[in-house]
C-alpha cells in the first residue's frame, strides 16, 4: 500500500508559483502586483488572475484586527469540556466577543480566543457563555502572557459596555431582554418599558 504524504499542493491544488505567491504575500501583505511578478517571472496580469483564484479557494485572507504582539490588550485562551459541542457552538458562533473558536481534541473539545480591555470582562463572558451552561463539564482559562509571533485578533469594542447578562441582540442567551442597551442608535428616542420596568443598574 502507498501511504507516500500529500504535499501542500496537492492537498491544495496549488503549483510552485501559487505558493511563491502566497509566501510573498505572507513576508510583506503590503506587496504589489508588480514585484510579485517580478518575483515569480509572470506578468502582472497573470499574477491578479492568480491572487483572485486563491482568494476564490479561502488560501489568501487579510484580517483586520490588533497585532496582539504589538498592542497591549488582555487576551484569554478557553478550555471547555463539553457533553454535547455541538450545542455549544451553536450557541456562541454569533457571539461578536469570542475573537476565535476551534473544536479540538483530547480532554477539552472547545477552545477560544476573548480579549478585552480587564480581565474581569473576560471572567464575565466566560461565566455566563461557558460555566453557567449544564452541557459544559469544566473550563480552564489561561491568559496570554506574550504572542512571539503576529496574531491578529478582531475585537468588537463594544465588549467595554459587556456587564455579564448578553452579548447583543442575536445573542442565543437573551430571551426576554430588553434592546441591545449597547447599540449605537436610539440617542434621540429612548426605548420605553411597556409592561415591567427595566433592569435595575
Amino acid at each position: 500500500m502507498d501511504m507516500k504524504k500529500k504535499t501542500f499542493n496537492q492537498l491544495l491544488g496549488i503549483d510552485e508559483d501559487d505558493k511563491k505567491i502566497i509566501e510573498l504575500i505572507e513576508e510583506n501583505p503590503d506587496i504589489t502586483h508588480s514585484k510579485i511578478a517580478e518575483e515569480i517571472d509572470k506578468s502582472q496580469p497573470a499574477v491578479g488572475a492568480r491572487i483572485i483564484k486563491l482568494e476564490r479557494k479561502h488560501l489568501l485572507k487579510k484580517q483586520v484586527g490588533f497585532n496582539i504582539k504589538k498592542v497591549d490588550i488582555k487576551t484569554a485562551i478557553v478550555y471547555a469540556s463539553t457533553k454535547d459541542v455541538e450545542d455549544i457552538v451553536e450557541k456562541i458562533k454569533d457571539c461578536p466577543f469570542i475573537n476565535h473558536a476551534f473544536k479540538i481534541s483530547g480532554d477539552y473539545n472547545l477552545l477560544c480566543f476573548i480579549a478585552a480591555t480587564d480581565l474581569q470582562t473576560i471572567e464575565k463572558l466566560v461565566d455566563l457563555c461557558f460555566r453557567r451552561d449544564p452541557n459544559v463539564l469544566s473550563v480552564k482559562t489561561n491568559i496570554l502572557i506574550e504572542s512571539i509571533h503576529d496574531f491578529i485578533m478582531p475585537v468588537d469594542f463594544q465588549i467595554e459596555n459587556f456587564d455579564g447578562r448578553y452579548c447583543g441582540p442575536n445573542c442565543h442567551l437573551k430571551t426576554d431582554m430588553p434592546k441591545f442597551k449597547f447599540d449605537e442608535i436610539d440617542t434621540e428616542e429612548e426605548p420605553e418599558s411597556e409592561s415591567e420596568p427595566g433592569p435595575e443598574s
